[in-house]
C-alpha cells in the first residue's frame, strides 16, 4: 500500500510542478482549494486502499442525512 500511496504523492507532485506557474498566480483562496482537493483525493484513495470493507460516501451521507428526513 505504501508504494501505491507514494505513487499518488509523486503524481500530485508532478501535477503541482507542471502547473507551478499557474498555481502561483492564482488567488490564495484558489491556491489553497487546489491543495485541499489534492489532499482530499489522496485521503479518499488511501481510505479505499486501506480497508477491506469500503464504506461508500453515498451510504455514509445517506446515514448522516437520514435523521433529518421527516418520514422513514
Amino acid at each position: 500500500m505504501i508504494k501505491i500511496l507514494l505513487g499518488y504523492v509523486v503524481c500530485a507532485a508532478i501535477i503541482l510542478f507542471l502547473d507551478w506557474k499557474v498555481v502561483r498566480t492564482l488567488a490564495p483562496v484558489n491556491r489553497w482549494l487546489t491543495y485541499a482537493i489534492l489532499l482530499c483525493g489522496m485521503g479518499v484513495w488511501a481510505y479505499s486502499l486501506r480497508l477491506d470493507e469500503i464504506t461508500y460516501a453515498s451510504v455514509w451521507v445517506g446515514k448522516l442525512l437520514n435523521r433529518w428526513v421527516p418520514f422513514s
